[in-house]
């Protein structure tokens, strides 16, 4: 078998640039393994610290464009991050074909840990506060509120694409999150504890949080509005 961890020799600008190498020798080699799945269960979490490093930049400058009244630019950062979310959501269907069996083993040199142990997953929802507070800055600043935006889409365009690109962000992060925990369930079980002693179940509860629940509210209370002064005499839809 050809050595895994070895490609190219770091010379050319591209290798350079990237730190080929240096990345390489972060994986273990292949007398290291446990089975010969460790290298995906590895590389995925891995490339999932760089990605949510990227998602935590976005959502940071986001809160600066806010900030500055540049609301495009922070609903295509906002909008592209929800796009990297859905993408390790998906990502995660390669992990999910590691047999149960063959996962202990490469479990058991987790020693305590768990993904929520992840720096970038902890520091993802210490800045999705501070994304709020930017937004709210706004609503007082434009002195708009999310029933003034949601029911004047037209008049309020930039506004209403900023509100749409955060809840876009929340909801692949929340479906991240449940597919996360029907991996867990599928490799796991959902009636075992983890290895920090917490039910694996418990993930379920995280997968239903929103980070902005204010921006979903709004949307029960513009059905409501819409319904009190349109529902056709006699009644209609969504009573």
């Amino acid at each position: 078998m050809s050595d895994l961890n070895s490609f190219g020799d770091g010379t050319t600008d591209y290798e350079t640039y990237i730190h080929t190498q240096e990345i390489y020798k972060l994986q273990k080699t292949s007398d290291q393994w446990a089975n010969e799945e460790e290298l995906l269960f590895q590389g995925v979490h891995q490339a999932m610290e760089i990605w949510l490093k990227v998602v935590i930049q976005h959502l940071s400058q986001s809160a600066i464009w806010m900030n500055e009244s540049n609301y495009s630019e922070a609903s295509r950062f906002l909008n592209r991050s929800a796009e990297i979310v859905k993408w390790l959501g998906e990502g995660l269907k390669f992990p999910e074909s590691i047999a149960p069996w063959d996962y202990h083993k490469i479990r058991m040199g987790l020693g305590k840990g768990s993904g929520q142990q992840s720096p970038t997953y902890q520091k993802l929802h210490l800045v999705a506060p501070d994304v709020l507070e930017a937004f709210e800055g706004v609503l007082k600043r434009e002195d708009k509120t999310l029933d003034d935006i949601h029911q004047d889409r037209h008049g309020h365009n930039d506004l209403y694409n900023l509100t749409i690109a955060m809840v876009r962000f929340d909801q692949e992060l929340m479906h991240w999150k449940f597919r996360h925990f029907q991996l867990v369930k599928r490799i796991i079980g959902d009636a075992v504890m983890s290895l920090k002693g917490v039910p694996a179940a418990a993930l379920e509860k995280t997968a239903n949080e929103p980070a902005f629940p204010d921006l979903w509210a709004v949307i029960n209370r513009t059905t409501n509005t819409y319904n009190a002064k349109h529902r056709p005499e006699g009644g209609g839809a969504y009573q």
